[in-house]
């Protein structure tokens, strides 16, 4: 690439809202869209499945005031088959055969070796294209985590990848036939970052997202020095030996492969925010500014970091740096790394920050909410209790403006049953219900649009903050 060009604005400067919308008030949803005008960016990608019905005619003014285009992402499974009769059949199977969900989910995937599964994709696919508004000119679809593709007698043969590939090609050839106007994309995520053996649809995308989940954050993509982290390279790689030592090198290798397949047209998605953090800020952005660099070199279209309203004002000053130096790569140059980020640098045992008992966060943090907050996150960590759980959830709810209590609250508690440190006695019906789902998000789109859906999750919480032992 020639060196005007490493100086040019990255095209696609954005965010994405991931599954998010329903945890936002209406007005934090539209101070959040204002604020990306100020930040001159220029995509908003929005999830279909979890709150567009609510806030659509909200977004779509917005967008419109402030200058951003939309691209409408979907889970292809969760909401096709949405549109069907949908048997549990269809859906990705354990090594028993037992299906992972019962009914379209966040994380339902589907069984490639399902004919009848396969043409209701397809059709789903096609009644949901219809349905978009005008104004919706990109889409996107996805699935979920990759950690539940299917292990059937057939498809346990397959790399995972390639249990996913054909859905990828009968959304291809929905979007072709039926609605040749839009511009569509899909993207690159755990499980199946491996080029496919079948590349003609990606190849006739204009835009390929690639999903850099189960980085480290605090070491740019490309790095070695991710050695803590090496373990999750299990659950991001398709390969049962990945020819990288890390997931940050892993991902530079499948990055480089796929702006080779599809040159000009790959942009970055980065958990920035990443819900499981709370909105605990990991102190990377001079490590965020050394991957802008590396993408620019690659030809990358740009990078959505993932961002939403509750947590933010933990993460603003972060974005004022990243975002200036996407649109001029010479402000990189001026950032000085906090004293914070310094010591960070040299903690190469810690997977994420605040989760090392004694590291003194007392010592770098001196704003009395947020130590609070990252000394919160370390408790969680460190020594979950009931009593941690209602003491954070406590402070969430009291902070509420700048912190994000129903994630904060929902993951404590599913991490507690999962771990066997949190119980709840004599709950609700409807608290016992909510306990169980997945997702946070798969019980909130469920609530009717006559209902408040942030009061009723909280109620609920509060029911289990007041019931945990």
């Amino acid at each position: 690439m020639s060196e005007l060009n490493m100086q040019k604005p990255f095209g696609i400067r954005g965010f994405n809202m991931c599954e998010s919308i329903l945890r936002h008030s209406p007005e934090q949803l539209t101070r959040f869209i204002r604020r990306m005008k100020t930040l001159h960016l220029n995509t908003l990608i929005v999830h279909y499945d979890y709150g567009w019905k609510r806030y659509r005619d909200l977004i779509l003014r917005e967008c419109a005031d402030a200058g951003v285009e939309i691209t409408l992402m979907t889970f292809g499974p969760r909401t096709f088959f949405s549109y069907t009769d949908a048997k549990p059949e269809w859906f990705a199977k354990d090594e028993n055969g037992r299906p992972f969900t019962e009914e379209p989910e966040c994380e339902t995937q589907p069984c490639r070796f399902q004919p009848e599964g396969c043409e209701a994709f397809y059709h789903g696919a096609v009644q949901w294209l219809r349905s978009l508004p005008p104004e919706i000119r990109r889409i996107h679809m996805r699935a979920g985590d990759g950690l539940m593709f299917c292990r059937c007698e057939k498809c346990r043969e397959l790399p995972d990848h390639e249990k996913w590939q054909p859905f990828v090609e009968l959304f291809t050839k929905a979007v072709l036939e039926n609605r040749p106007d839009l511009e569509f994309e899909t993207d690159i995520y755990v499980k199946r970052y491996n080029l496919p053996e079948n590349r003609q649809a990606h190849t006739s995308m204009h835009r390929i997202m690639y999903d850099t989940f189960f980085r480290h954050p605090h070491f740019p993509i490309g790095s070695e020095l991710d050695t803590v982290n090496k373990g999750y390279l299990a659950y991001a790689a398709t390969e049962k030996n990945p020819d990288a030592p890390t997931p940050n090198s892993y991902h530079w290798k499948r990055i480089q492969e796929w702006a080779q397949l599809c040159p000009g047209r790959v942009y970055i998605h980065d958990n920035a925010m990443a819900q499981g953090l709370f909105g605990t800020f990991q102190q990377n952005t001079g490590a965020y500014l050394q991957e802008q660099e590396l993408y620019r070199r690659l030809g990358i279209r740009g990078i959505c970091y993932e961002a939403y309203e509750p947590g933010y004002s933990f993460f603003e000053k972060h974005f004022e740096v990243l975002f200036r130096a996407m649109e001029d790569p010479a402000s990189a140059w001026k950032y000085r790394p906090t004293e914070l980020e310094k010591a960070l640098d040299r903690e190469f045992d810690m997977a994420i920050f605040c989760t090392k008992p004694d590291f003194p966060i007392e010592k770098y943090i001196q704003d009395p909410v947020r130590r609070r907050q990252a000394e919160f996150y370390r408790e969680y960590h460190c020594n979950f209790t009931p009593e941690v759980y209602r003491n954070y959830l406590d402070f969430a709810f009291e902070h509420s403006d700048i912190m994000d209590p129903l994630v904060i609250g929902f993951c404590m508690m599913e991490n507690g049953l999962h771990s066997r440190k949190l119980k709840f006695e004599s709950l609700s019906e409807e608290a016992g219900r909510f306990i169980r789902y997945r997702k946070l998000w798969d019980f909130m789109e469920k609530i009717p649009l006559t209902e408040d859906p942030i009061a009723k999750t909280r109620k609920l919480l509060e029911e289990l903050r007041a019931r945990v032992r």
